[in-house]
């Protein structure tokens, strides 16, 4: 298991050591962010989209996906309110226990553990399940409204609706290249600009809500998943890849979300920073119990 998460660990680290000797700089993620979100990340989806049946595997990925994200929203508000966490910093503490960076983080991990199959059902737990309920109901807790233009104009949703509609439709050879190809920089690209974002400070800067909601996140609703596979005998790639989902950490664009609606900023930014370099020792280990 080790071994095949060194290799996600190798580029996170490049891209920290590049940081350090001024090759690259923080702000230089934006950019390979646009590259994920516009041209990579849609890539992808449509490729997995057009590969993958939706079986019944694939449809309690995205079940599962719906249930540890419900159960997240649910365990972070009776824990917020035991705190007494300020308005601000209760949705705030809200929405990074509950939303995991099943993208940028999960996509990489599912590869490294599970190969294009794993990544398959990733895609399903992000797009269908995630990112959907992020743009819901995490628009939601933020703003108190949604707005659905934001999904249906999001590249990677428009290409999950390409790939429906164009599951059975025969490509040209160059376009099955393509798509191929791009998709296939999504993971190291993704791991690089994670490490570029990262700095070691944010590793001394944990106060009490910020580690109450990455145990939230990261432990406490991946072994809810845990016991919910043990009891109803759940196995396979797609169940693993449900449990290894669940225990990413705080999702970016929940920070996001409080960034733009002036919520508890510190809270967001230290647990989404913090959560990444606990993610290679925690899930791991979660994983040994399969």
């Amino acid at each position: 298991m080790l071994e095949k998460l060194l290799f996600v660990l190798f580029i996170f680290t490049s891209a920290l050591l590049l940081k350090g000797l001024g090759v690259f700089k923080e702000e230089d993620t934006d950019i390979f962010v646009k590259y994920v979100i516009y041209f990579s990340l849609p890539a992808l989806v449509f490729e997995k989209v057009r590969e993958t049946e939706l079986r019944s595997d694939a449809l309690g990925v995205i079940a599962g996906a719906w249930f540890a994200i419900l159960f997240g929203i649910a365990l972070s508000m009776a824990v917020g309110k035991l705190l007494g966490l300020p308005y601000k910093s209760f949705r705030a503490f809200v929405l990074v226990s509950s939303f995991g960076n099943t993208a940028f983080m999960g996509y990489p991990f599912s590869f490294a553990f599970f190969g294009e199959e794993g990544l398959k059902f990733a895609v399903f737990y992000d797009q269908l399940g995630s990112f959907t309920l992020v743009i819901t109901l995490g628009l939601l807790i933020a703003s108190g409204k949604t707005d659905i233009r934001e999904l249906v104009t999001f590249p990677p949703f428009i290409s999950l609706c390409a790939g429906f509609l164009l599951k059975d439709v025969a490509l040209p050879a160059a376009v099955e290249t393509f798509v191929e190809v791009v998709g296939s920089s999504l993971v190291p690209v993704v791991m690089f600009a994670v490490g570029l974002k990262f700095s070691p400070s944010y590793i001394r800067d944990g106060s009490l809500p910020v580690m109450a909601a990455l145990m939230l996140k990261m432990v406490a609703v991946p072994l809810s998943v845990l016991g919910f596979a043990k009891v109803f005998g759940l196995q396979g790639v797609a169940y693993r890849v449900v449990l290894l989902e669940s225990a990413m950490p705080p999702m970016v664009m929940a920070g996001i979300l409080v960034m733009k609606y002036k919520l508890d900023e510190r809270l967001a930014v230290n647990a989404i920073s913090l959560g990444i370099p606990i993610a290679f020792l925690t899930v791991p280990l979660l994983l040994e119990f399969l």
